[in-house]
């Protein structure tokens, strides 16, 4: 998952990978207006929604986001306020 944030609006890219191994790619745009970073967390919830309506039993999430991924880890302190419920 990846998100993003431009002057002309937000969104997100997904894949979402089987355990067979069937891969199937969605691009979301966002109706509200994010950061780089809140689009990245919007994209981690989007994509855990979808792995869940389809009957997943367990998701395992990969980003290229390091502070998302230390953030959710724990090891990188929230400094925005704003993103506490993201994490929380």
């Amino acid at each position: 998952m990846d998100g993003f944030s431009t002057k002309d609006g937000s969104g997100a890219g997904l894949i979402i990978e089987t355990p067979l191994g069937k891969r199937r790619e969605y691009g979301l745009k966002f109706m509200f207006k994010a950061s780089n970073n809140k689009a990245k967390y919007e994209a981690l919830i989007a994509g855990i929604e979808l792995c869940c309506t389809t009957g997943a039993d367990s998701v395992k999430a990969c980003s290229d986001s390091q502070l998302v991924v230390s953030q959710l880890n724990g090891e990188y302190e929230l400094k925005d306020s704003t993103m506490v419920a993201y994490v929380c």
